[in-house]
């Protein structure tokens, strides 16, 4: 468990990827304000986590999901973490207009970053279930072919919710 990414992991690798690929470099002014967004969406990003494992180490409930009790313990886990992650992406997004608006800035000019915060979120939540999601009573001790449909179905969901999201800034 020890070794374990964090979003902070997530956030990092997914920003060494946009390096790689050659971002625009910013001016001073235009960095003081991305630095700002930074540290707005990962505050964002990091409450959001901590109400995650709040709810996974039952400190509150957790939502009702219908369609969960027919399905196996691993399969439904992945349609948890789909429903949380078609409810937290829009807030993370959310949180971006919002900076945006009350920053004045253009939308489209920064929209890397929060492209990158959504993209680790979206990498954590399938940690989650890699990581977690085997752990339930009754489930498989193995990832086998219907767990493997299951990563598959929810990083592809998870994965569309986020480019309707980022579709939506345009």
């Amino acid at each position: 468990m020890a070794d374990q990414a964090t979003i902070i992991d997530f956030v990092g690798a997914s920003m060494r990827g946009l390096e790689a690929s050659g971002r625009i470099l910013l001016s001073p002014t235009e960095q003081q304000v991305a630095d700002k967004l930074m540290l707005r969406l990962d505050n964002a990003l990091q409450t959001m986590v901590a109400e995650l494992e709040r709810v996974a180490s039952c400190q509150q409930d957790a939502p009702v999901i219908d369609g969960l009790d027919e399905l196996p313990p691993f399969e439904a886990f992945c349609l948890g973490l789909k429903h949380i992650g078609d409810s937290l992406l829009p807030n993370l997004v959310g949180e971006y207009i919002a900076f945006c608006e009350d920053e004045q800035v253009p939308k489209g000019p920064l929209s890397w970053i929060i492209s990158a915060r959504a993209d680790a979120f979206v990498a954590y939540l399938l940690q989650i279930a890699q990581v977690h999601g085997l752990a339930f009573e009754n489930a498989p001790k193995a990832v086998g072919k219907s767990e493997q449909i299951a990563l598959a179905t929810l990083g592809a969901n998870l994965r569309t919710r986020m480019q309707l999201e980022m579709n939506s800034l345009s």
